[in-house]
C-alpha cells in the first residue's frame, strides 16, 4: 500500500495502529493480534499493507500451534422473530 494518507473509500485520514484482525479462510475464522493496519479515522475501513497479507495467509497454510484458542457461539437470526 502507498503511504497515501487519504482512505479510498470515504476520503477520510487513514491512521497506523496495531489491530486485532480477524481473517475468514474456508469454513475457519482465524485471529491475529498485533497487526500493523491503516484505520481511517472517518469511516473505520481498515487497510492492511501487502506484506502484512500475505504473512497472515502463510501462517495460516502453515498452521503453526496458536497462541491460544476463543469458542464463540453462533446464532442464526432466520430462526427468530424481529
Amino acid at each position: 500500500m502507498s503511504e497515501s494518507t487519504i482512505c479510498a473509500r470515504c476520503g477520510g485520514l487513514l491512521e497506523r495502529k496495531t489491530i486485532t484482525h480477524q481473517q475468514p479462510w474456508g469454513d475457519e475464522l482465524y485471529e491475529f493480534e498485533n497487526v500493523p493496519a491503516l484505520v481511517c479515522g472517518q469511516c473505520g475501513e481498515v487497510w492492511l499493507e501487502a506484506e502484512v497479507g500475505q504473512l497472515i495467509d502463510k501462517i495460516i497454510q502453515q498452521h503453526p500451534e496458536p497462541k491460544r484458542y476463543h469458542q464463540v457461539p453462533v446464532f442464526s437470526l432466520a430462526e427468530f422473530s424481529l
